[in-house]
């Protein structure tokens, strides 16, 4: 026997049209079946298998009011991450992206806020398809740096192929374990052989982690790394537009101590982006262990800089140079040269192209000095006959009371930039000796005094 379906619509005022036990009315109005007959192609004919199947996907149908009934995203980690999505972190290789998302792990298992951020505790399982050699001492760190055990976190330290057979034996186990974080490090390391700038085949790689996705409930986060230029990661475009999230990992320094990891919330399909965080990193020596050559073994945690003071620059850095120059109270005015006599007699190696950056940082922080540097002029006396004397036109420094001819050394005018040009038209910039104006092109050189003073 064949069951009739009708159309979804609303039912007429007098009551009339399609009843029975096999119609069910929603609160808006509609009809639709309350318990479609399941497709079978084996006991149906053709006609009667369409009409069921087009009765299923009816039923799947929500109006205004069922759409209540589909439950919001919960969060799982903050504003960066929610249960029951697909994220992925991206970010050039060397800018620790591992150290971060083990933290975020360890944070989930344990049930600890992380770093001042929400976290639902629960199960976490680990893909450590790459790197597996390391794991233990990045683990052993983070426990003795918070004092608390990696409790909840499973570590899986092999590859999973996503186009394997395998990957169903790995959903199944992460359905059976229920976890609410499963991370897969990397996205490369688990689609050897798929030709990462496909669509098609990067779609398929998606619809396996899509499969974890739902065997799980749990937020599925995929590592991977950017091109070589550029923010985005790696490979097809497809990937990014299936996430739900997608997060930024960059790294600016280069020494441990003054390295800074910016995390910025690159993509969030329902949820505000929210602002960026910054972490820097924290070595850890390994109580016990050692080297062969009794050196202690050490690993490294990510520490939250955003409660932290401002760390200090680089060492080599033209911030670190504007700070020493500023510790030694040198005049802000001072010209490249000056500088880069002072940094000598100082001790303070740096290329001159650091230098020149260091003098433009002082020159333009305006009013913005610190209380007890010296202005700009230098406060040494300036040459006697440097005072009240009259320019001559191509001339950057003042004549002597003989004339420009038969002058000793001291009293030479300096070479003009601007012969054959006609006057040197002046823009403010004056010698910080003599106080006379500097020609402009030879300011511009970062040159702050006349060649004879």
């Amino acid at each position: 026997m064949t069951t009739s379906y009708y159309p979804a619509g609303p039912l007429p005022d007098d009551g009339a049209g399609p009843q029975g036990p096999d119609i069910a009315r929603t609160e808006s109005g509609l009809y639709v079946p309350a318990q479609p007959v399941r497709p079978d192609p084996e006991t149906m004919s053709s006609e009667e298998y369409l009409a069921a199947c087009v009765a299923q996907m009816r039923a799947e149908l929500l109006d205004t009011d069922g759409l209540d009934k589909i439950p919001p995203l919960e969060p799982l980690l903050g504003d960066l991450l929610q249960l029951n999505t697909t994220a992925r972190f991206i970010g050039p290789s060397g800018t620790f992206k591992s150290f971060l998302i083990l933290d975020m792990a360890g944070h989930i298992g344990t049930g600890m806020q992380w770093h001042g951020h929400y976290v639902r505790q629960g199960t976490v399982v680990y893909l450590v398809a790459e790197g597996e050699q390391g794991i233990r001492k990045r683990v052993r760190a983070w426990e003795q740096h918070h004092g608390v055990r990696m409790d909840n976190v499973a570590f899986l330290p092999r590859p999973v192929q996503a186009k394997s057979p395998e990957w169903t034996v790995f959903t199944e186990l992460a359905r059976q374990l229920e976890p609410v974080f499963v991370v897969i490090d990397t996205q490369a390391r688990v689609s050897v052989g798929v030709e990462e700038n496909s669509n098609k085949e990067m779609g398929e790689v998606v619809d396996r982690m899509d499969d974890l996705r739902r065997a799980t409930g749990a937020c599925i986060g995929l590592v991977h790394h950017t091109g070589h230029q550029g923010e985005h990661g790696r490979g097809a475009s497809a990937v990014k537009g299936a996430m739900q999230s997608e997060v930024t990992i960059t790294k600016k320094g280069e020494h441990v101590e003054s390295i800074t990891l910016t995390v910025k919330s690159s993509k969030q399909k329902d949820e505000e982006q929210g602002r960026d965080l910054l972490f820097g990193l924290k070595r850890i020596s390994l109580d016990g262990e050692y080297k062969p050559d009794g050196r202690p073994v050490t690993s490294l945690v990510v520490e939250s800089l955003d409660a932290m003071p401002e760390r200090p620059p680089e060492p080599g850095t033209p911030e670190w140079i504007v700070r020493e120059l500023d510790k030694a109270q040198v005049p802000y005015g001072w010209g490249r040269d000056r500088v880069k006599a002072k940094c000598q007699e100082l001790g303070i190696k740096a290329a001159t192209a650091k230098i020149e950056e260091a003098v433009r940082i002082r020159k333009a922080r305006g009013k913005n000095l610190p209380a007890d540097l010296p202005p700009a002029e230098s406060d040494e006396p300036a040459p006697a006959q440097g005072a009240g004397q009259t320019e001559i036109p191509d001339q950057t420094c003042p004549a002597g009371s003989e004339g420009r001819s038969g002058q000793g050394a001291a009293n030479l005018p300096a070479p003009s930039l601007s012969l054959g040009r006609g006057q040197v038209g002046h823009t403010g910039h004056t010698c910080t000796a003599c106080g006379l104006p500097l020609d402009a092109e030879w300011a511009e050189l970062g040159h702050d005094r006349h060649v004879t003073c």
